[in-house]
């Protein structure tokens, strides 16, 4: 694997991470958890970011934490599908139509693991939790999936995702 630094793919990828910030706040919207400050996308680390006031309640952290994953995916999956239909029909990804379908779904799907702040964030939530819950223990086992996801990323499994959901999810359903 090679290396690019992270603020090149942040670049290469800003419609995902827009998404990513936008995800967050729709989602701080739903909670009632109000937004300070909200940076969809800047040439920096992080490349975007949501300051949000405090959450009191366990489900909402978790969807303010997951609420990327759940939308860049959705997205990334939507916005391929018609590439690889018209792919199916005419056996033709080389069209600028088919391109930019493609690098936009494949952008968005890239940045849909939380990302280590969105981690630390929850896990903060979660240790805060007294007592026993099913959405507890779903919680911890997620949020260790997200973390492997995340330390995978040094090999490219956020481009892999990406590319399978925008992909094979498309031609599996055909």
């Amino acid at each position: 694997m090679f290396f690019i630094p992270g603020f090149i793919v942040a670049l290469l990828t800003f419609p995902g991470v827009v998404v990513h910030e936008i995800a967050h706040r729709l989602f701080c919207d739903i909670a009632g958890v109000p937004v300070y400050e909200a940076c969809y996308i800047r040439f920096g680390s992080p490349a975007g970011y949501v300051i949000h006031g405090p959450v009191k309640k366990l489900g909402s952290a978790f969807l303010i934490a997951v609420g990327p994953f759940i939308i860049n995916t959705l997205l990334c999956a939507i916005i391929s599908f018609p590439a690889v239909v018209i792919f199916e029909a005419v056996d033709d990804f080389t069209s600028p139509l088919n391109l930019f379908l493609l690098w936009m779904g494949i952008s968005i799907g890239m940045h849909a693991f939380p990302s280590k702040e969105d981690l630390d964030n929850f896990y903060e939530a979660v240790k805060s939790t007294h007592g026993f819950s099913p959405l507890l223990a779903f919680s911890f086992l997620l949020s260790f999936i997200f973390k492997i996801a995340r330390f995978l990323s040094i090999v490219w499994f956020d481009a892999i995702y990406a590319i399978m959901v925008a992909m094979i999810l498309p031609t599996c359903l055909l």
